[in-house]
């Protein structure tokens, strides 16, 4: 198992998403725990966000990067599709 680790911009979404919107993202970060790499709705990033990776849950975006050695799961950016790649 993997720990969850909320940067402070994903916990800013998190916080202010309403309840039925906040559902989606808690299961998720259960199968990231479980398994960070493998599932049909991660796709590893390429360009300035090389290195991380895409779940895509719905219209919700959670872009996060793994660290192996220490097994945690770094949740970058959580947000609507169309706002989650701008930086």
């Amino acid at each position: 198992m993997y720990e969850i680790e909320l940067a402070k911009k994903a916990a800013k979404f998190y916080q202010k998403a309403d309840t039925p919107t906040v559902r989606r993202p808690n299961a998720a970060f259960d199968r990231l725990a479980a398994d960070p790499f493998h599932h049909y709705n991660i796709k590893q990033l390429a360009g300035d966000l090389h290195g991380s990776y895409r779940l895509r849950v719905g219209n919700i975006r959670i872009i996060y990067s793994v660290d192996d050695t220490v097994r945690i799961v770094y949740i970058e950016v959580i947000g609507f599709r169309g706002d989650v790649y701008k930086r």
